[in-house]
């Protein structure tokens, strides 16, 4: 048995790009579907973000659930996904010159898509499983079957409808008559399983995709490694903000430390987002010095909080960072 796995880039704030969560939303109109009134306010508010923060996304499927009552949602969207809808990972997937070579790139690259939750590819001598592992619980049932309705779409429309799946697996009981199921995904399906996967022949990994494109295929593949390193490195430096509000007199060596790599290296990974790890702790000290004063914290408090040896050591740095004293900003 071969397995494959890939991990979500950014556990701390998953985020879906605004190509994928729009499409969601223009499928309601492709399905027959009117958008509600919530529903357009979250939409305004999912245009705001280049890339939609979870808890957002969270409530557009929430308010689509309450809006759409029929039992089939899932499904009727995932439907309608096309490969442009996945953004740079649509048309990597589409230059692709085979269904396992696409298959092998959605693993690796989904979480410029979404991430939502991860995928898992197991083989046997005569059978493949593409298995998805949601780590959301909101409207859980409803997005896994998106996913899986999705995943059937676009393994037709790379192959030019040549795909069969052996059946697909919910881990879920069925919402609507199992026969529905069957007759929307084209493929037997079967429910309260141990995984929610598509199963299909191993043979069917030959299958040609039919927009092959190899010179596409070469600058998609930087693209799509050059925006997984970017999703990579705004989570080191998330991760690093994170370390200093906890802990804000460690210095780079004690911070590098939490990552397994030297002080060094730890400022060569900030530094390709044009920051330093001295510029960066002396951000999130100001950041967390202001928001003390509010609460009206005294100066040795607050001192002691941000890692300094005393109020007038606080008071120097303070005055670097903004040109004036800590008293001066209290009574701005």
């Amino acid at each position: 048995m071969i397995i494959w796995d890939i991990g979500m880039v950014n556990s701390g704030h998953p985020t879906v790009t605004q190509q994928f969560t729009k499409a969601i939303v223009r499928t309601l109109e492709d399905s027959g579907l009117k958008v509600s009134g919530e529903l357009s306010g979250i939409i305004e508010e999912i245009s705001q973000h280049a890339r939609v923060p979870m808890p957002l996304q969270d409530r557009l499927w929430r308010s689509l659930v309450d809006a759409y009552s029929e039992p089939d949602l899932g499904l009727r969207l995932g439907r309608y996904v096309q490969p442009g809808n996945l953004d740079i990972v649509g048309f990597l997937l589409l230059s692709c010159d085979t269904l396992e070579d696409a298959l092998d790139a959605l693993i690796t690259y989904h979480p410029i898509v979404g991430e939502g939750g991860e995928f898992l590819s197991m083989e046997d001598e005569l059978s493949c499983r593409l298995i998805y592992s949601p780590f959301h619980n909101v409207c859980r049932t409803t997005r896994v079957e998106a996913v899986m309705a999705t995943l059937i779409q676009l393994a037709r429309y790379l192959t030019d409808n040549r795909f069969e799946p052996a059946y697909i697996s919910f881990q879920h009981a069925p919402l609507m008559d199992p026969e529905r199921y069957e007759a929307m995904l084209g493929c037997p399906v079967r429910f309260e399983q141990l995984a929610d996967a598509m199963v299909f022949p191993r043979s069917q990994y030959a299958l040609p995709l039919v927009q092959a494109n190899k010179s596409l295929y070469a600058q998609m593949r930087q693209l799509a490694d050059q925006a997984l390193t970017d999703m990579q490195e705004r989570d080191f430096r998330t991760r690093v903000v994170r370390i200093l509000k906890a802990h804000p007199n460690w210095g780079k060596e004690k911070v590098a430390e939490q990552f397994g790599i030297s002080g060094r290296h730890l400022n060569r990974t900030l530094s390709r987002e044009g920051i330093t790890f001295k510029l960066l702790s002396d951000q999130t000290r100001l950041e967390m010095a202001k928001a003390l004063m509010t609460e009206g914290v005294s100066g040795s408090e607050l001192a002691a909080r941000l890692g300094f040896h005393d109020e007038s050591a606080f008071n120097k740095a303070f005055k670097r960072w903004t040109g004036i004293t800590p008293g001066e900003y209290c009574c701005v």
